[in-house]
C-alpha cells in the first residue's frame, strides 16, 4: 500500500527539480556545445541508456513506446522547443512564456473538446493572458516575441497544452513507455531544431569535445533527467488531478526563482508581474477545477 504522502513528495521534488532544467542545458552551452547540439545531447543521451532496457522489452513483446509517436512528438517535442528557447532568450521569459499552458489549455477544450467555460476558467484565461502579454510588452510596449528563443517558448507551450490533452487521453500507458518516448520523440525535434541555419547552432561538436563532456551528459541523464521525469510520471498516477496541477506549479515557481537568483538576467518588476500572473493562472484552473460539480478536489 502506497503511503498517501509519499506520492505528493516525490512529485513535489521532481517537480522542483525540473524547474532547474534550464542549469544543465546552460552549463552544456557555456562548455562548449552550441545551443541546438546541447539541448540534443540532453535528449540523446536518456536514449542510449534506457535503448538496452526497450530492446529487453521488445524481446519480451511488451511495448516499449515507440508506438507513442504522437503523444512523444508532443510531449518531448514541446520540452525540447522549450529547452532550446532557454538558450535564445532570458531564462524567466522562456519561463513565463511556456508556462502560460492555461491559457491554451483553456482555448482548446472550449473549441476541440466543447467544454463549458466555468468562472474558473475565465479566471485563468484572464490572469494567464495578463501574464503573457506583461512578459512580452511589459519593457517594449508591444506585446509581441522579441527574439526567436520568445517565439519557441510560446510554441512550446502551445504543444504542452495540446500534448497533456493525447496524455490524459490515455492514462493506462506504462511509465516506462512514456519516458522513452519522451526521450526518443524529443530527440527526433531536438534534431531539426539543431540543423536550423540560426547563428547560435553554429557547428556541431568535434569528436574531442563530445568525448570530454560525455561523463556529464550520462550523470545528467543518470543523476537528473530520467529520475526526474520518472517521478514525475510515477506522482502523477497517485494524485488526484487538482492537487497534482496545483504541485506542478512548484516547476515554475522553482524554475523562475532560480533564474532570478542564479543569473544576471533583467528581472524587474514586469517579470514579478508576470510570474505572479501566470503562477495565479496555473492555481486558480485546477484549484477551480476542483470546486466545479462533479469533480472531486
Amino acid at each position: 500500500m502506497i503511503s498517501q504522502r509519499l506520492p505528493i513528495i516525490v512529485t513535489i521534488v521532481a517537480a522542483s527539480a525540473w524547474g532547474l532544467f534550464w542549469l544543465p542545458l546552460r552549463a552544456f552551452e557555456e562548455n562548449g556545445l552550441a545551443a541546438g547540439w546541447a539541448n540534443l545531447a540532453v535528449f540523446a543521451t536518456p536514449v542510449v541508456l534506457l535503448l538496452p532496457v526497450a530492446l529487453l522489452r521488445m524481446s519480451k513483446r511488451l511495448p516499449t513506446g515507440v508506438g507513442n509517436a504522437a503523444t512523444g512528438l508532443l510531449v518531448g517535442g514541446a520540452v525540447a522547443l522549450y529547452s532550446e528557447s532557454v538558450l535564445h532568450t532570458d531564462v524567466a521569459r522562456a519561463l513565463i512564456l511556456f508556462y502560460v499552458t492555461p491559457v491554451w489549455s483553456t482555448i482548446l477544450e472550449a473549441t476541440l473538446l466543447k467544454r463549458r467555460l466555468t468562472a474558473s476558467r475565465t479566471a485563468a484565461l484572464v490572469l494567464g493572458l495578463g501574464g503573457l502579454i506583461t512578459i512580452l510588452g511589459g519593457r517594449t510596449g508591444v506585446p509581441v516575441p522579441q527574439n526567436f528563443g520568445d517565439t519557441l517558448a510560446l510554441l512550446a507551450g502551445m504543444v504542452w497544452a495540446y500534448g497533456s490533452m493525447q496524455v490524459r487521453a490515455n492514462p493506462a500507458v506504462v511509465i516506462f513507455e512514456t519516458v522513452f518516448s519522451f526521450f526518443l520523440y524529443g530527440s527526433l525535434v531536438a534534431v531539426v531544431i539543431a540543423l536550423l541555419p540560426i547563428e547560435l547552432n553554429t557547428h556541431p561538436p568535434t569528436g574531442a569535445e563530445f568525448l570530454r563532456l560525455l561523463p556529464w551528459l550520462i550523470l545528467a541523464a543518470v543523476g537528473f533527467l530520467i529520475p526526474v521525469m520518472w517521478g514525475l510520471l510515477w506522482g502523477s498516477k497517485h494524485i488526484d488531478a487538482g492537487r497534482l496541477g496545483i504541485l506542478l506549479q512548484m516547476e515554475a515557481v522553482v524554475g523562475i526563482g532560480s533564474a532570478a537568483l542564479l543569473t544576471d538576467e533583467p528581472f524587474g518588476i514586469v517579470e514579478v508581474i508576470g510570474t505572479l500572473l501566470v503562477v495565479g493562472a496555473g492555481v486558480v484552473d485546477v484549484a477551480g477545477e476542483g470546486l466545479e460539480p462533479g469533480n472531486s478536489a
